[in-house]
């Protein structure tokens, strides 16, 4: 009769996974073979009532012989009495034997200790390229994180929803990868400190840790399962389009505001602004507008001309919320203009009813238009105001500052 019962010490532990082998022989299991790729943690017995005379040893260093000195090693073992049950991973070859009298795999702790050495080599460049591999899979996160801090931030905070759950689940799954990883390493690295003091390690507490690997990281791919079921099927969206000005219910300025007064003024539409008005929301922002408008106005005189106003408004959960996103907001404007090698003024400004203000000012000179940006900071909002052309800014400016006062 085949019984599969779960591995209680983690596969880098010789001294306990020999333990327990035995403690199964004496209780009347004798091994199986072990599990190959498919191993999660459950190994194979059959019951034998001359299980309790047989014993079980393990050669490390298994893959680190290649095939043919392991066939060599196989042989040689045959001879001595030991038969050959099977690899478990990377790490050893088991052997079992029923003669009490047959030699040892290992007579001494220093030749053990010599092979252990291979196998921390091996666990140090596994290190290695687990850290490669953490540095290419978040790659895009930690030049982030490393240049724009602060727009990294901002944009966990506007696109909470989607991003935590991302983020959550990659962070815990390179956890988990990384925890095996270390845990393995530090087991390798002290079993050889405890050869080279001239000791046989003693078994390690059981934890059933390969058990425990893959019920978490079954359980995080249900989540992420779910999750996209919840996205797919039951999720609102977290954006809509507007239709124009009438839907803007935000302290705002238009374009007609702004132009000389008397100026014919024809509006593009959204195909040939490119832009189209749209409302987000996030759990931490609940309130997200970015609208724009722009057209041609012929003044009094015949002339005609360019205008252009672009604007962003955000709510926040908290003015400490806001606050972030606000350095967010300057950090991707400098980020932006410095990816356009576009020459450009920053000017801290002061402004009564506002906790902060920011202008930037630049012009395109291929284009002829000249920009100001105005980023403000104002108890939970946040807003930015682009007015390029002949849009003046300041009038914009002041207009806007009313209607936040007057709203607040």
């Amino acid at each position: 009769m085949i019984v599969k019962k779960w591995l209680p010490y983690p596969t880098w532990d010789f001294a306990g996974i020999e333990h327990w082998l035995n403690e199964q022989a004496q209780s009347g299991y004798l091994l199986n073979g072990w599990p190959g790729w498919s191993f999660i943690g459950r190994v194979p017995f059959r019951t034998d009532p001359d299980a309790g005379r047989t014993r079980y040893r393990l050669d490390p260093g298994v893959d680190l012989f290649g095939e043919e000195e392991l066939r060599r090693r196989i042989s040689s073992y045959r001879d001595a009495g030991w038969r050959y049950e099977g690899k478990i991973g990377k790490f050893y070859a088991i052997y079992s034997c029923d003669d009490p009298q047959a030699p040892e795999l290992y007579n001494d702790t220093s030749s053990m200790a010599l092979v252990m050495k291979k196998q921390i080599r091996r666990a140090w460049f596994t290190l290695f390229l687990l850290f490669l591999w953490l540095a290419a899979a978040f790659w895009d996160e930690w030049i982030m994180l490393l240049t724009r801090p602060a727009g990294f931030v901002s944009g966990l905070i506007l696109d909470f929803d989607f991003r935590l759950p991302l983020y959550g689940a990659m962070l815990l799954g390179a956890a988990l990868i990384a925890s095996s990883r270390i845990d393995c390493f530090r087991g390798v690295h002290r079993i050889q400190t405890c050869l080279r003091r001239g000791d046989w390690p003693a078994p390690a507490r059981r934890t059933y840790s390969e058990a425990w690997r893959w019920i978490a990281a079954l359980a995080l791919l249900a989540g992420a399962v779910l999750y996209l079921f919840y996205l797919v099927w039951f999720s609102k969206p977290n954006s809509r389009r507007l239709s124009g000005p009438e839907e803007w219910a935000f302290p705002h300025v238009t374009l007609e505001e702004v132009i000389p007064a008397g100026a014919e003024l024809h509006l593009y539409n959204n195909q040939e602004l490119l832009h189209y008005d749209e409302l987000s929301w996030s759990f931490l922002a609940p309130e997200q507008y970015n609208v724009a408008q722009g057209g041609t106005f012929r003044t009094t005189d015949g002339t005609e001309t360019n205008a252009q106003v672009n604007q962003e408004h955000i709510r926040c959960l908290s003015p400490a919320l806001a606050e972030l996103v606000y350095r967010g907001e300057l950090e991707d404007q400098r980020q932006s203009l410095e990816t356009w090698e576009q020459p450009y003024e920053e000017e801290a400004l002061f402004q009564e009813n506002l906790d902060a203000l920011t202008c930037f000012t630049y012009q395109f000179p291929d284009k002829n238009a000249s920009h100001r940006v105005y980023i403000g900071l104002t108890g939970d909002r946040v807003f930015l105001l682009d007015c390029s052309g002949a849009a003046n800014g300041e009038a914009a400016l002041s207009l806007l500052l009313e209607r936040l006062e007057a709203e607040g």
